[in-house]
């Protein structure tokens, strides 16, 4: 190869067997890398923008839910306090109790008997 041949080559603009001058090949790389992250900026958005809608909805469903728990809330205190609360068995009550036939401990007129009930569970 002659000395004009190399020098033909290496001149701008001129064909080379990569597909274009070193110059056009650095500047089509930077375009593609200045597409990729034009792309990435543009799905981060996207993604920012679904973000502030789910966080919207979830604001408003969660709205729509704490009135729920105080309504039922309320509710809850009304029974309460419509229910009288439960008594127990009247202490000045004398209840009889049936023990003829019963196994029992000590002579049959005690004044006091204590009656036991168990199922054995």
């Amino acid at each position: 190869m002659s000395k004009r041949e190399r020098q033909r080559e290496a001149a701008p603009g001129a064909r080379s067997g990569g597909g274009g001058t070193p110059d056009t090949r650095a500047w089509i790389a930077r375009a593609a890398i200045l597409a990729g992250i034009g792309v990435l900026i543009y799905m981060n958005g996207a993604v920012l923008r679904q973000a502030r809608e789910s966080r919207t909805d979830l604001g408003d469903r969660l709205g729509q839910v704490e009135a729920r728990v105080a309504q039922l809330g309320t509710k809850v205190d009304a029974a309460a306090r419509s229910t009288p609360p439960r008594s127990g068995p009247d202490p000045d009550k004398v209840y009889t109790v049936r023990t003829e036939g019963s196994p029992a401990e000590g002579p049959a007129s005690a004044p006091v008997v204590i009656a036991e009930f168990s199922d054995f569970q």
